[in-house]
């Protein structure tokens, strides 16, 4: 099966409409699941490619569990921004009792994101720095599934530009049909017996979205402090976008 499957959960931000009537450029941002296979269709696939610089969100340890596959000279860079995953932790504590109620595990999803949020501002800040300093980049970013850590910065990028909320909701959403879990995973999940684990619902991104206000305010004021004032993140952008109708 690895032979057919490129890049797990693989899709790019692009396309989208903008507040400004104007579209996202496409081949910027690209969000995936851990890219720990290397076969002729993901070599196909970053072949295509102007040399991106990849963002690894995934934990300390995750990430040394299973390594990234891809070779240096397919990529610009890489960075390992670490957010340690919460939900597992977070799960470990429901009992039998609670296992069996869908809002005891949607309150704990929803508590990962807010956590997720509340202990790594300074993660997001040098995340966008990254974007800012290299707009000439493909950035592709991913955790270990692609879908919640993933699904969270790219509703963090898709804010920025003023995409409707829906279209946030339904990218974010997407990762139930794209993402392909390993029977590896599918097993683990099985053992802890939360088959949320392979999923995402939108209360859970909401959580999240909802405490970054909380704590940081509006994105745009947050990355204007960023980029270091108005126009130049008026002029980053502007540059991101293609022209509307």
């Amino acid at each position: 099966m690895s032979n057919e499957i490129g890049i797990n959960n693989l899709r790019d931000l692009g396309g989208k409409k903008t507040s400004e009537n104007r579209t996202l450029k496409k081949g910027l941002f690209l969000r995936c699941a851990a890219p720990t296979e290397w076969n002729e269709q993901v070599k196909t696939q970053m072949a295509a490619l102007n040399k991106p610089l990849i963002i690894d969100f995934r934990g300390v340890q995750e990430e040394k569990n299973n390594p990234s596959q891809i070779p240096k000279e397919f990529l610009s860079k890489r960075v390992h921004l670490p957010i340690e995953p919460k939900v597992t932790d977070l799960l470990r504590k429901l009992n039998e009792v609670d296992r069996s109620k869908k809002t005891e595990i949607d309150k704990i999803f929803q508590q990962a994101y807010r956590k997720y949020t509340i202990e790594n501002i300074g993660t997001f800040e040098e995340f966008f720095n990254i974007l800012f300093d290299n707009p000439d980049s493909t950035i592709m970013f991913h955790c270990t599934a692609g879908k919640d850590r993933t699904g969270f910065a790219s509703a963090l990028i898709l804010s920025l530009f003023g995409v409707a909320n829906k279209t946030i909701i339904d990218d974010y959403l997407l990762s139930n049909k794209t993402y392909k879990p390993t029977q590896k995973v599918k097993n683990e999940v099985q053992t802890i017996g939360i088959k949320q684990l392979l999923r995402v619902e939108e209360g859970w991104l909401n959580a999240g979205l909802d405490e970054f206000s909380e704590r940081v305010g509006n994105i745009r004021d947050f990355c204007t402090k960023i980029i270091n004032g108005e126009n130049r993140l008026r002029e980053y952008l502007d540059y991101c976008q293609d022209l509307g109708d």
